[in-house]
């Protein structure tokens, strides 16, 4: 009787650990700080390139953890970065109409954008990421647009819980 009790105890612990494969807008993840994620599924807002935030199906392991996360610079908007991040930015496959990232607190989606590369002779008028200005810089600028900043594009990279978390561990530059 104990072995079919503890057998069916191990099925169900097991069945919970399974199950959520999939992170979604409103789960909250285990994550204890800022981090990075690229986008499973999302859609955009009518005609731009402005992500629906209850659309954002993120992937299952951030591209920047927050371990990555060395400093930001709130007034530059600026994330210096390891070299593990870095590489990780680098390796993915850059498109030139971007691909879709998340930025994180505890768990939370706080805003969205893209990694917009350089090369691409499209605009955007979204929150981007330059992925190759990155690797040579050294570290991830986060612009309002691109090329350049746009108008009416909604400014979270500030947001009150990014600020509390990084200023909290010491990684904030004012």
């Amino acid at each position: 009787m104990k072995k079919v009790v503890f057998l069916t105890f191990c099925v169900c612990v097991a069945a919970l650990l399974l199950s959520g494969c999939t992170k979604g807008i409103d789960n909250l993840f285990s994550s204890d700080g800022v981090e990075i994620y690229l986008l499973k599924a999302y859609k955009t807002v009518e005609n731009s390139q402005k992500i629906d935030e209850k659309s954002v199906v993120l992937k299952s392991t951030p591209v920047v953890r927050y371990a990555d996360i060395l400093s930001y610079n709130s007034h530059e908007h600026t994330y210096k970065v390891s070299d593990r991040a870095l590489n990780a930015i680098k390796n993915i496959d850059h498109s030139v109409s971007g691909v879709a990232f998340a930025v994180t607190a505890n768990g939370r989606v706080v805003y969205t954008g893209y990694f917009w590369p350089m090369f691409s002779s499209a605009s955007c008028n979204w929150v981007t990421i330059d992925p190759i200005i990155a690797e040579y810089a050294k570290e991830l600028k986060v612009t309002l647009g691109y090329p350049g900043d746009w108008e009416g594009v909604e400014d979270k990279r500030n947001d009150e819980r990014i600020i509390s978390i990084l200023s909290r561990d010491k990684k904030l530059i004012k």
